[in-house]
């Protein structure tokens, strides 16, 4: 999955008719078309802090419409978008996602939605999770208050048959991000969070080599 992206101010980041997130995910996918191998087909994921919604007075149908233009624009790499809207409540957010989702699957689109905001705690994942509001679910490390909560959380989504991420935070530390593999693995979670910092490579390495490291010491014990 690449990139995560930060789009969090409708004026400058989405632009006028959000004309700029368009533009910026036809450049991804150009890009990846360009640099990438013949077998080499990541999937875009973009996270917009609701400005989407805020674009478009969250006006489902409109919204539908242009979130089907960032994913023809990313086409032909799958767009998994995170918060496209943000409620004043839990409920309305679950709500929000799932009109969305409905609205989105009317007209054919494939694009997967991701929930961050208002999706913090265990309860509140599993309230997501029971109302199959979005295609994956982010687990925030750090907010679940401990890594058991994050195992309980990334389990009761493989259960619920909801998708997961198991995501966080950049400042968190290298120690955590290797604890965080460790849970992925073990639950079973669909993507993870490059992370700590922001600068790609540190989080990659740390992430890839201690997954990796993981793996080679269970094949080895079999």
């Amino acid at each position: 999955f690449l990139p995560h992206g930060s789009f969090a101010n409708v004026d400058t980041d989405l632009g006028s008719g959000g004309q700029k997130l368009i533009d910026y995910a036809a450049f991804v996918a150009q890009l990846i078309c360009k640099l990438g191998g013949a077998g080499y087909k990541p999937a875009i994921h973009l996270d917009v802090y609701g400005t989407i919604g805020e674009l478009f007075d969250s006006d489902m149908a409109l919204m539908a419409e242009y979130v089907g233009c960032v994913a023809d624009a990313a086409a032909p790499y799958d767009l998994y978008l995170e918060t496209p809207m943000i409620a004043e409540s839990r409920q309305g957010q679950i709500d929000a996602f799932r009109d969305l989702r409905v609205a989105l699957g009317d007209r054919g689109s494939t694009v997967k939605l991701v929930a961050d905001e208002w999706c913090n705690t265990l309860d509140d994942i599993r309230a997501f999770a029971d109302a199959r509001a979005a295609d994956y679910l982010q687990v925030k490390a750090p907010d679940l208050g401990g890594i058991g909560k994050s195992i309980e959380a990334l389990l009761y989504c493989r259960a619920a048959g909801a998708g997961v991420y198991m995501g966080g935070s950049a400042n968190e530390t290298d120690q955590s991000a290797r604890l965080s593999s460790h849970v992925a693995l073990a639950c079973r979670a669909d993507f993870l969070m490059n992370k700590p910092g922001q600068g790609v490579d540190e989080g990659l390495v740390i992430l890839t080599y201690e997954m990796a490291r993981t793996l080679a010491l269970i094949e080895a014990r079999a």
